[in-house]
């Protein structure tokens, strides 16, 4: 996991309430987004996943974790397993005590949605109460006790908890395998991990192939095949692809120049960059940003 930390740290993600409370009535949930990761905590009560991901839909009980990245299929809440409203115009929001169903719902926008390492997690990812482990359980429990008691600073508090439980949902997918390919699988292998570590910590370095193998203790031949097997890349197509990643997320920050990012990517020129960040994501760093 120790590879984890600087991609996670330098990525920035932040989580964004966008609902803590109670809801009653015939109510609807539409959160689909092809940019941001969705999830939402029921914090008592029950609702219902209405998605052609389940062949019926999904109950989901007070304790219950449910997340959406942009590439899940569309999809509903719902206050029955048997309807799902037309539109939300019937859903009426309440405090948390008042409401027969409890919420906790947020978004964590994601600047290159359709990168590598997000498309290697599940596109739905459910965790049970009783499958959360102790911290991730316990953290749970922190913000379903912050959403019912709404104290002064609940949504600020709930918000820096939901910063870390994107986090330990990463973790939980690793450690229940349900991640076999992609970035994450690569970070379980101890000399990739060791690759994966520098790159994500020093990615403006211009890291070549053998001083990676030297400081991860690894030949060339096994690195660049484990690279292949598991990501889909070399080791030195990844570096590039991570650092044009974590470009995206800083031309976000409104303090941060394309000149800026450019020299934090470890590109010589503005016109260099440019030219790599258009060839990935099929627009320039400028209209990537206004966009």
């Amino acid at each position: 996991m120790g590879a984890l930390t600087p991609l996670v740290n330098t990525l920035n993600l932040h989580a964004r309430l966008v609902y803590s409370g109670g809801v009653c009535g015939r109510w609807l949930m539409d959160h689909n987004s092809e940019t941001s990761v969705w999830f939402h905590l029921v914090s008592k009560g029950q609702g219902f996943v209405h998605s052609p991901r389940w062949p019926t839909p999904l109950a989901l009980g007070g304790g219950d974790l449910i997340l959406f990245l942009p590439h899940a299929a569309r999809h509903f809440l719902s206050y029955s397993a048997e309807h799902v409203p037309d539109t939300a115009e019937d859903t009426r929001l309440t405090p948390w005590l008042d409401g027969e169903t409890g919420f906790v719902c947020g978004e964590i926008e994601l600047a290159a949605p359709k990168s590598l390492l997000w498309q290697a997690l599940p596109a739905e990812i459910v965790i049970r109460q009783n499958q959360a482990g102790n911290v991730l359980a316990r953290l749970i429990e922190l913000v379903i006790g912050e959403a019912s008691a709404q104290r002064f600073g609940s949504d600020s508090v709930i918000e820096r908890l939901c910063d870390s439980l994107f986090v330990l949902v990463i973790r939980y997918c690793i450690e229940e395998g349900l991640v076999r390919e992609g970035i994450f699988a690569a970070m379980q292998d101890k000399r990739l991990a060791a690759a994966l570590g520098l790159m994500h910590q020093q990615p403006w370095r211009a890291w070549t192939l053998a001083e990676l193998c030297t400081r991860a203790g690894v030949s060339k031949t096994v690195l660049s095949e484990k690279f292949t097997a598991l990501i889909g890349h070399s080791p030195i197509e990844y570096l590039t692809i991570w650092r044009l990643q974590i470009a995206a997320h800083w031309l976000m920050e409104p303090t941060m120049s394309v000149e800026r990012v450019a020299e934090r990517c470890g590109y010589e020129s503005v016109p260099a960059f440019s030219k790599a960040f258009k060839r990935h994501f099929g627009i320039t760093p400028g209209a990537f940003r206004r966009g």
